[in-house]
This record gives C-alpha cells, sequence and structure tokens, in this order.
C-alpha cells in the first residue's frame, strides 16, 4: 500500500472565491497535489462575511479568518489575526507554504519554528526581497525613503533566511531571492503553469462559435486582455494605445475580461470612462468577472498584456497557450514569458505610443501572428505546462517532509 503524500498548509492572503492569477495558482497546485495522494489545507482571509469560515472544495480544506471587509490595513492585520490559526494548523502539517511575503512572511516562518516545520517562501510579485514593493507607485518612492525600507527589508530578510526553500516563478525573483542571501541550494526556479488542454488553439470554425456565443462581432480583430482591472495593470496606457491604434485599423476591437469590483486598486470605473472620453464605445467590452477565460482568448486574435510591475503573468501563459501572439511590457517576469520579436512583442512600461505601434503592426499582418502564437504555444509547452510544475512542487514537498522526518 503506498503511503500518504506529505500535508502541505498553504498560506495565503488573498484566495478563491477571489479571481487573480496567484489565488488561481495555489487553487490549482492544492488540487493537483490533493489528486496525486497529498493533504491540502488552505489558510486565508475571510475578505467578505459572507463566505464560510471553513469548507472542503474537492478535497482541498480552506480556513478564513478575519478581519474582513476590503481595505489595505484590514489585509496587514491579517499578520496578526492569522497567529493562532496557524499556530494551530502547522502542527497538523509537513510543510507550510507562505504565498507573499510582505503580511506573511514573518508569522509564517514564527508558526513553523514553534511546530518544527519547514517552511517555504513564495514571493507573490517581484520587489518583495529588495524593497521595491513598498515604495514603487506611492510618494515613497524617492531616494532617502527608499534607503529606509531598503534597511528595514535587509533586516528582515536575516529572518527570511531561515526557510526550508525559496521560491521563484521568475528568474528576476530567483536573483531576488538570492540578493537577500539565500543558500543558492534553497532556491527553486518554479515558473506557473498551465493546463495546455483547457488553454488551446482554437480552429476558424471555433473561434467563429465561440464568437457568436459571446456576442462579439464575427468580422472584427479582436485584442483582448485577461485579469483584475486594477492600477499597476497598465491598463489606462492601453486603452490610450488602443484608442490610437483603433483609429488606423477600424476592424480592432478591444475586450477586458475580468473586474475590479472589491478591490482597493479597481480602476474599473476610471477604465469605462476613458472609453466614453475617446469616443470607443462599441469599441471596447467589459466582459466582467468569468470562469471560462479559455473561451475568450479562444475567440481572440491577439492577447495584451501592459502591467507595469508584474511577477510572472499567469493570464499572459493562458493566453500564449491559446495560441496568441502576446504584447507586454518590458518587466518583472514577462520577459520570461515572451521572446521579443518570437512569440510576441515587448515595449516599455507606461509607453502609449509603443504599445499602439506594437498592436497596429500585429493586428496589420495575419501571417506574424500565427507565427508568433505558434511558437508562444510551443514555448509554454516547454517551460509552463501545469504537470511539470506540478512535479516539481511534488518533488520539493516531499524532499522537505522527509528531511523533516
Amino acid at each position: 500500500m503506498t503511503a500518504p503524500g506529505p500535508r502541505i498548509l498553504f498560506v495565503t492572503e488573498s484566495f478563491w472565491p477571489v479571481l487573480g492569477g496567484g489565488e488561481t495558482h495555489i487553487r490549482d497546485l492544492a488540487g493537483r497535489l490533493v489528486a496525486r495522494g497529498f493533504g491540502a489545507h488552505v489558510l486565508t482571509r475571510r475578505t467578505d462575511p459572507a463566505w464560510p469560515a471553513s469548507e472542503d472544495a474537492a478535497g482541498v480544506a480552506i480556513t478564513r479568518v478575519g478581519p474582513t471587509g476590503p481595505g489595505r490595513l484590514k489585509k496587514y492585520a491579517l499578520a496578526l489575526r492569522i497567529l493562532p490559526a496557524l499556530c494551530r494548523l502547522a502542527h497538523g502539517c509537513d510543510v507550510l507554504v507562505v504565498r507573499g511575503t510582505r503580511v506573511l512572511g514573518l508569522p509564517g516562518l514564527l508558526a513553523g519554528s514553534w511546530a518544527s516545520r519547514p517552511v517555504v517562501l513564495q514571493p507573490e510579485v517581484n520587489g518583495e526581497l529588495s524593497g521595491e514593493v513598498y515604495t514603487w507607485g506611492t510618494r515613497l518612492h524617492r531616494s532617502l525613503p527608499r534607503r529606509i525600507v531598503g534597511l528595514l527589508v535587509r533586516a528582515r530578510n536575516l529572518l527570511f533566511r531561515d526557510a526550508a526553500a525559496g521560491v521563484a516563478m521568475s528568474r528576476l525573483i530567483a536573483e531576488e531571492i538570492a540578493g537577500a542571501r539565500f543558500p543558492p541550494e534553497r532556491i527553486a526556479l518554479i515558473p506557473h503553469g498551465v493546463d495546455t488542454r483547457r488553454f488551446r488553439p482554437r480552429t476558424l470554425e471555433e473561434k467563429a462559435a465561440l464568437r457568436s456565443a459571446l456576442g462579439l462581432p464575427a468580422d472584427v480583430l479582436v485584442v483582448t486582455y485577461t485579469g483584475r482591472l486594477l492600477r499597476g495593470k497598465g491598463l489606462e496606457t492601453l486603452m490610450t494605445a488602443f484608442g490610437r491604434a483603433s483609429s488606423r485599423e477600424p476592424r480592432a476591437h478591444l475586450v477586458l475580461v475580468g473586474s475590479g469590483a472589491g478591490q482597493v486598486l479597481s480602476n474599473e470605473d476610471e477604465l469605462r470612462a476613458q472609453v466614453a472620453r475617446l469616443g470607443l464605445d462599441g469599441r471596447v467590452t467589459f466582459a466582467g468577472r468569468v470562469d471560462a477565460v479559455e473561451d475568450w482568448l479562444g475567440a481572440s486574435d491577439l492577447f495584451a498584456f501592459p502591467s507595469e510591475f508584474e511577477a510572472l503573468g499567469l493570464s499572459l501563459i493562458e493566453a500564449a497557450a491559446c495560441g496568441l501572439p502576446c504584447v507586454g511590457s518590458r518587466t518583472g517576469g514577462i520577459v520570461d514569458v515572451i521572446e521579443d520579436g518570437r512569440t510576441g512583442l515587448l515595449v516599455p512600461p507606461a509607453d502609449a505610443e509603443a504599445l499602439a505601434d506594437a498592436i497596429e503592426g500585429l493586428l496589420a499582418d495575419g501571417d506574424r501572428r500565427e507565427a508568433m502564437g505558434a511558437q508562444g504555444r510551443a514555448r509554454v509547452l516547454e517551460r509552463f505546462d501545469v504537470e511539470v510544475s506540478v512535479d516539481r512542487y511534488r518533488a520539493l514537498f516531499q524532499e522537505l517532509a522527509a528531511r523533516r522526518r
């Protein structure tokens, strides 16, 4: 009889039913580990008081704790509120995985030490270990405040080195973990993976059927973004760029799949106002929150991912898996997914003119779109297939659990 696999406790500030790349990653990874005989428990914040404090989702136990409600202060208050449940549940696991070190890194290490369990730190965005994430996009992004934050972060990183492993989803984050002086043998580069059977290229007939079902015009060239509608995602830049590109390409149509509802950084209302201001009514579709993202990608011709600060971009990998050429910002882990000129095009962040030129150029060249989409699909199969990712996590967790025993 095969012995049961290790029991993994995932600790994350945000989780399903919130939709986002990190939330999707943990949900998919936990479910696939359960299917392989592991135990999986997710401890997270009960953002909405209507959500149950505990439930089971396809074999994955979920525990939610306060504080409830939106707001940045509530998010950081979780560091204290989560400790009792974290210490209690840590005794019942073999490996403790902390997604996002800003809020939960130190509580996770404290609980791991208390229960004598190995802790895996998994930064959710680049800049967590360098300190840049704490000042980027704020009034503190100046020389003196950045130096002060850098000193505090370096002191905190001394404690982070007690972690059994640091998992990076991109090369940039791996470099930041190394820069925090983690021992090299404790650094694992494991990109997020996607289900390449669910996210796949569609035939012309399938694309036409999807457009009809989704209410999209049949004769347009669809540029799509998927993800939350938040500040920092570059969506204001995308809207400006699309306005310029569509003035020269009358068939262009933009689709934004996702929502900003309930998010502190939501800019959905501003984007809708920008559509009206630019005279793009009828040429931009707000699809809202959807579960079958693959259908919208299958109905598209081009994917745009203009994020200004991005760890990797699961949405980008999903689009590439669907055979879409991708235009993205040259930042963070986006450069791990898009090979400039081969699988898509990279442009400077927040550069509307460069983004408009890239979009317009690809919309005008169907052969180039097809060739880039095929290369992008091949790159995903080689580097970002979910089965490969899960196997690497499984091996890491089994090694750490065996070492503890």
